[in-house]
Formats: structure tokens, sequence, C-alpha cells
């Protein structure tokens, strides 16, 4: 708890500084006080929040939850809920949580902070197109290779000996990120699995999904998928692009070697939770309007499941071996709502819960 409360103070101290520069005065958005070294050798860096600090060895940790923001950028809010989460079941011992922030140009105008990475395009895809201040120099890194980074170091189990497992979730465009990143990262294979650690991704809510093949849900019918019309394609050919498809892929993908089928097949391994509000039933402002996104349903809803039939298609009935879909009672657009109710603290933290009170039985028995 004292972590937490020290935590609470350097953003705040932090964000007293940030109230006065006249840029951030603007856009009124808080700045993790964490400083994330994203590649050896330099100091450029982005902000982050955590419980515990991340340099400091602490072997009660067995579990992380990795915590994307949305749209808004705001880290501290998402760190919040999660820690909320945690607090409600016992688990604050036992489980990190890290929320990085991935900033953009219009957050950080006028702000006197070198080495801070930004992005020029959203981050949330993946998207290399990276500055770092004050100058604006160009400094290419995606976000995906900033989180394969703290997983990594988490998996050489350095710091956090008894880490066992990882969730990554986020909710609307923090969805986004993560399915994406699902659908995209190598960190899972090459540095998880060899350690023991089980990564599980939840996604909530967003507004897009990457598809498999060029087949898009066919109005009307049950579960059909067909390739668009040619009056579609002709409009808006680039439909099934990074993104929305597997055409055209990112520097990232090129970088790691990546291919359509190298992603198809790694992600059919993938842990996933799909999880939608009910009441995420309309195409509100903050949903994607764009052509692409469109043609995956037209709202929220209605795009989580036609992607769970989408999978299974795809993959076939064994990837809900690895993957399900859970529709949550009473809940709209809300990452509070989510990550808050039962359904949600079932499928974000009900392994942690399970081995938290096994090993307090365990405890109790041994002599």
């Amino acid at each position: 708890m004292m972590q937490v409360n020290q935590a609470r103070r350097t953003v705040l101290m932090f964000c007293v500084l940030w109230i006065l520069l006249p840029g951030a005065r603007g856009y009124g958005l808080e700045i993790a006080g964490g400083k994330l070294r994203v590649t050896a050798g330099l100091n450029n860096y982005i902000p982050y929040i955590s419980n515990y600090p991340l340099e400091v060895a602490n072997n009660k940790i067995q579990h992380v939850i990795l915590a994307i923001h949305s749209f808004n950028h705001n880290a501290q809010m998402v760190y919040d809920r999660s820690m909320a989460l945690l607090e409600k079941y016992n688990l604050t011992d036992s489980v990190l949580v890290i929320a990085p922030q991935f900033l953009m140009e219009k957050h950080i105008a006028d702000m006197n902070s070198p080495n801070l990475v930004y992005w020029g395009v959203s981050p949330f895809w993946g998207s290399s197109v990276a500055k770092v201040t004050p100058e604006g120099a160009d400094f290419r890194i995606s976000a995906y290779t900033i989180l394969e980074n703290i997983i990594s170091s988490l998996c050489e189990k350095k710091v956090f000996q008894n880490v066992e497992s990882i969730v990554i979730l986020g909710h609307s465009a923090g969805g986004q990120l993560v399915n994406r990143f699902a659908v995209s990262n190598t960190v899972e294979d090459e540095a998880a699995k060899p350690a023991g650690i089980k990564i599980k991704y939840v996604v909530m809510n967003p507004s897009s999904y990457v598809y498999f093949s060029p087949k898009r849900y066919v109005k009307g019918s049950k579960s059909r998928f067909a390739i668009p019309d040619a009056n579609t394609l002709a409009e808006h050919p680039g439909y099934d692009n990074y993104g929305y498809g597997l055409k055209k892929l990112y520097a990232y993908h090129r970088h790691k070697g990546l291919t359509a089928e190298k992603i198809r097949q790694q992600y059919s391994r993938r842990n996933v939770v799909h999880m939608l509000g009910r009441e995420d039933n309309v195409a509100d402002s903050s949903m994607s309007k764009h052509p692409s996104a469109m043609l995956e349903g037209q709202n929220r809803l209605e795009r989580g499941r036609i992607y769970y039939k989408h999978l299974l298609e795809e993959f076939g009935p064994q990837i809900k071996e690895h993957q399900k879909l859970v529709v949550i009672r009473n809940v709209g657009h809300s990452g509070r709502g989510m990550i808050l109710s039962p359904m949600g603290a079932k499928n974000i933290i009900g392994g942690f819960i399970e081995k938290d009170r096994a090993s307090k039985v365990d405890m109790k028995q041994s002599p």
C-alpha cells in the first residue's frame, strides 16, 4: 500500500507541474510519473504507473496485469480500475500492475521533458512512426516492441522470480491494441513459454478487429462469410489491409519476418477472452465509422459477436480450446463496468484467485 501511495503522490506532483505548462493545460491529460526506458543504452522513455517498483526484487509477485489505456490515453484511469479489482479480491500483495502510457504529439505540446517518446501515428495498431522530445527527432519504435520488452524482462525473472502468468487487458481503443498485439507479437513463443509464463489477452469492446481472411460477414445470414461485392471492393480496395486484415503488414511485422500465414499459426494458439458489454449496442460518436470497420458490423456488440464467428470459421471449433466469447449483462461501453463486473473478475483474475487460495491452503496444511 505504501508503494501505491508513493506512486500516486509522484503522479500528483508531476501533474501539478504539467498543469503549469500552457500546451498541457489545454489538453488536460495526466502524465504518469514513472519513466520506463524503452531501449538499452539510451535514456528514451515512456511514462508508466505501477503498484511496485520494477527494479526492486519482490518474490511475492506471482501474476502481472499489463493494463492498456484507451483513446483517452489516460494510464491512471485503467491503473485505478485494475487496482480496484485487486483490492476487491485482496490480491494486491501478489499481483503487479503495469500501466504504460503511449502518448501522441498533441499530448506533449510545449512540454520540456527530454527523451520522452511519443507517436506521430496512433500507437494502438503498432505503428513505428515515433519521435522523441524535445526536438521531435525521429525515433522509430512500435508500442508492440515496448510491450514485448516489458514481457521479456518479466520472463527473465531477475526481479520478480515467481511470476507465473501475465494478463494483458484493454477496453475500447485499448482493446484494439490488445487484439492486434495478440495477433502480432512473437514474445509469447520466444520468451514467455520457455520461462513457463502463461499469457492471456482480455479484449474488451473494441471498435474493430484484425480478420484472418478477406471474407466478411454477409448481412442477413446466420453465419456466412464471403468476399465483399464488386462495388464495395471498388469503393474501398484497402478494406483488408493491416488493422482490419493481414495485407500490407506494418514495419514491425516485416522486421520480425512475420507473414500472414505465420500470424495465423501463432494466433490459433493464443489464449484470448473476447469480452463484450451487452448494452454496447449503439453506434456512438467514439465508435469507428471507417468503411473497413463498418464491414465488421453496425456496433461494437455486433462486431464482437461476428468476429468470434469469423474465428470459428477460420480456425474451426478447436479455437474454443484457447479463446472464448463473454457477454456481460447490464454493461455498455464502460471499461470500469467491464473490469469490475463479476464476469470481468472471473475472466481477468479468476486464475489468480484460485492460485492464491491454493497457496494459503498449502500454508495452513504445512507442518
